[in-house]
């Protein structure tokens, strides 16, 4: 394991690249710096809607399989690592001009840019707005560390086994569908074909069925920056999201590890097993052409 407690993120698994398949928790750390509590509107008890709750316990027996897995520590709040450096939300940077940022995209929108704002339901976030130089802090001492580290990390693996996928591990409310169709309890993501080679999420879907869950593809969730930023399919170098129901692992409350957390996080390992299989025999098909 690499520890690396000043950018806010661990690494397991990265010395020995056992299988092709990195595995990335970015939204679970629930590392607060004081920052964050001495300039918040709302109870702290809030901001576990921004945590994408004890996900980084998923990957606890892909870690003890010596998987490479990179993990969050840091919390959304202080900066989300699913957007992109530019993604800033011009209410957020004190005496901003609106100019002089792009035009807001719909998470932004929602209040969800790179330094979360506001929540459905609760208003804004923060008493007052942040210095630039605060911004670029977080920036340069975490979000950007994070991203290196994992471009990284796949280009090594892609060396070394001619292909690269990076698995982004995020956990969802429950979806409330039609009475008609069961609800999704998983939903992969690849941008639409656009982040990873259609195989990818087809395998991860074939191994959700197989248990018996259901599964959806790109609806509602198809992925963010992660996906953007990191999935170069014609490079071999391919990106796929997963959205995991936190009924499945959670207690009732949604607060706290759940009688699920074990055969999920099984499962969470199977699939980069199965990623694997697929990836190598992919590749060994194409050497062969």
């Amino acid at each position: 394991m690499t520890d690396e407690s000043d950018t806010g993120f661990a690494t397991f698994g990265v010395d020995s690249l056992s299988v092709p398949v990195l595995l990335s928790v970015p939204h679970a750390g629930r590392d607060y710096p004081e920052e964050i509590f001495a300039a918040l509107r709302l109870p702290r008890t809030s901001l576990l809607r921004l945590e994408d709750r004890y996900a980084d316990l998923l990957v606890r027996k892909s870690v003890a399989l010596d998987y490479p897995v990179i993990v969050a520590h840091r919390a959304r709040a202080w900066i989300d690592l699913n957007r992109d450096e530019n993604d800033l939300d011009v209410e957020i940077v004190r005496g901003a001009a609106r100019d002089d940022y792009p035009a807001p995209g719909a998470k932004q929108r929602g209040g969800l840019g790179l330094i979360p704002r506001r929540l459905s339901g609760d208003g804004d976030i923060w008493k007052h707005s942040f210095e630039l130089t605060q911004i670029e802090v977080r920036i340069s001492s975490f979000h950007r560390p994070y991203h290196t580290e994992i471009s990284a990390i796949l280009e090594r693996i892609r060396q070394k086994f001619g292909v690269a996928i990076l698995l982004d591990l995020h956990s969802m409310p429950p979806i409330r569908h039609p009475v008609s169709s069961p609800a999704p309890e998983f939903v992969v993501g690849d941008r639409f074909g656009k982040s990873a080679a259609s195989q990818y999420a087809e395998t991860i879907m074939h191994q959700i069925r197989a248990r018996g869950y259901p599964v959806a593809l790109n609806h509602p969730y198809s992925g963010e920056y992660i996906l953007t930023r990191h999935g170069r399919p014609r490079a071999n170098v391919h990106a796929v999201q997963l959205e995991v129901d936190r009924a499945l692992y959670l207690d009732s409350e949604m607060r706290e590890p759940g009688p699920g957390l074990l055969r999920i996080d099984c499962l969470i390992a199977d699939l980069v097993a199965a990623l694997s299989a697929e990836a190598l025999g992919y590749s060994t098909l194409i050497a062969a052409e």
